[in-house]
């Protein structure tokens, strides 16, 4: 009998969701002979992963629950799960809300996640869908058109028909040289590396502005940490507030149907600059026409009184930018897909830290909490950041600035968040896929892949049954840390394995 192999290689939210997604398919339309799918993660922790594993009270969700369902075109369903467990979470948190808008601490989550596998591992027995969830890492694989062979950790091979790589959100490997330093930290997650190799009093280096910077200072400051604390990076940027409710934005200049017009009648491609062009039309709508944009960079301004503003304006949700942001959280794909190559680096270099400070910003709760530290003086933040190193004679790090100073402390943290250069994500497996040209570099970060059908290309193999989700085709995707942007792709991704599956692996 014909035997069908689908290893799904990460067992996060991503790769979950990869396996939802499957299972309800399969369910409905079953493919011909016997089924097998293989869920492999290293930790062993199916359905949290590093990002929702975390059990602080004070560590919550950087996006609101109404966004957070893990079935397709069900953002809701989340918060359906919620309001089921309520009583159980109020018991925990009696004050939280628990609505659309609500941030909740990551562990519900991850416990959603958990709880969604659970049922559906069920189903997918009573559907005669073998499955098996095996604690193990792969770290290379022998790829052909005809199956791919695993390597595992332990010295174990496994033949698969199709693979999925599912790799979640992998640290950066951006500072090798520090890596044999004592007491610096390369990942903050799993939190208590943070808690079990800090003291309480010390001084703190984190590199880093954005949210996963922002998440240390919060774990840290949460479990009574005193000492002070330094943010670094080359533009010290932070994340901007988020309204505690949606705000809805009418755009009339950046929409789908004039970025095609402008393609068609200027008969050319489409540029950075003309995105710029046109969100700036629809800001000036709102705040007036003849605004000095140059005004509104925020290098080198006061981080205390940015943060205190734009907490008022989220809370009164009149920020301008987060809100015409957030509006093309639907449009943004499309978008990217209709940029060459080179205009999306050219995005990524001019636009980039602006544009992820709007689209990806700190929940109020957070915001509050760095203000406080922000105005106790025992949180700093310092752009223009340009190397660190390790004094092994003084036992603790120097950071040096553009200016020429350079600041002293004992420990340090890298918190710059996941990677987009598939090079710098510190993950076995990618290195020897790369090695051996299984995988190909994406200019503007992770892999080559088909961003409609998430087929990885595979140089030497083109018709090789090898996928991938999330944060490894950041480049082809764009918006991968939004869990309602990679359920709807892996719903895509799964309808075509199923029909290449159906058809004997042709197209």
């Amino acid at each position: 009998m014909k035997q069908t192999t689908i290893a799904i290689i990460g067992g996060g939210a991503t790769g979950v969701a990869t396996f939802l997604n499957l299972v309800i398919k399969l369910r409905t339309q079953p493919l011909e002979g016997r089924v097998k799918i293989v869920l492999l993660e290293k930790s062993g922790e199916f359905g949290p992963g590093l990002a929702y594993g975390s059990h602080q009270k004070g560590h919550i969700l950087n996006t609101a629950a109404g966004l957070m369902g893990i079935f397709p075109d069900e953002p809701l369903h989340f918060v359906e799960w919620l309001q089921q467990h309520s009583a159980t979470i109020k018991e925990q948190f009696p004050d939280l809300d628990l609505d659309e808008n609500t941030y909740v601490p990551r562990f519900l989550y991850g416990d959603y996640v958990k709880e969604q596998l659970q049922e559906y591992l069920q189903i997918a027995r009573q559907h005669n869908i073998e499955v098996s969830l095996q604690k193990e890492e792969v770290t290379d694989a022998a790829i052909s058109e005809r199956e791919i062979l695993l390597t595992l950790a332990s010295g174990d091979e496994l033949k698969v028909t199709l693979a999925v790589l599912a790799t979640g959100t992998p640290k950066p490997n951006n500072f090798p040289h520090l890596l044999q330093s004592p007491q610096y930290i390369d990942f903050p997650w799993p939190s208590r590396r943070l808690l079990q190799n800090i003291p309480k009093d010390a001084t703190v280096a984190m590199l880093g502005t954005s949210l996963t910077a922002i998440d240390t200072v919060v774990t840290l400051t949460d479990n009574g940490h005193t000492g002070p604390m330094t943010l670094y990076s080359r533009h010290g940027l932070l994340p901007r507030v988020q309204s505690p409710f949606d705000v809805s934005f009418e755009r009339k200049a950046l929409t789908l149907e004039n970025i095609r017009k402008l393609i068609r009648e200027e008969k050319r491609d489409l540029r950075a600059k003309d995105l710029f062009r046109l969100f700036r039309a629809d800001a000036e709508r709102v705040m007036g026409s003849g605004q000095d944009w140059k005004e509104f960079n925020r290098i080198d301004k006061p981080h205390l009184e940015l943060l205190e503003h734009d907490l008022e304006l989220a809370l009164a949700g009149k920020s301008v930018f987060q809100n015409l942001s957030f509006s093309t959280r639907y449009l943004s794909f499309e978008v990217w897909k209709l940029l060459s190559t080179d205009e999306k680096t050219r995005f990524l270099k001019w636009f980039g830290p602006h544009w992820d400070i709007n689209r990806h910003s700190i929940p109020v709760q957070n915001a509050r909490k760095l203000i406080s530290l922000l105005q106790k003086g025992q949180l700093t933040v310092k752009a223009h950041s340009s190397k660190v190193e390790w004094e092994a004679g003084e036992k603790q790090f120097s950071l040096h600035l553009e200016d020429g100073s350079v600041d002293k402390a004992p420990y340090v943290v890298n918190a710059t968040g996941t990677a987009k250069k598939v090079e710098k994500m510190n993950i076995q497996l990618l290195d020897n896929l790369l090695k051996k040209k299984f995988i190909a570099t994406h200019q503007a970060g992770g892999v080559i892949a088909d961003p409609n059908t998430l087929q990885l290309h595979v140089p030497a193999q083109p018709e090789a049954l090898l996928f991938g989700a999330g944060q490894l085709l950041v480049g082809e995707l764009f918006d991968t840390n939004s869990v309602w942007f990679n359920v709807a792709r892996i719903e895509s991704m799964t309808q075509h394995i199923l029909h290449r599956l159906r058809h004997g692996g042709t197209a």
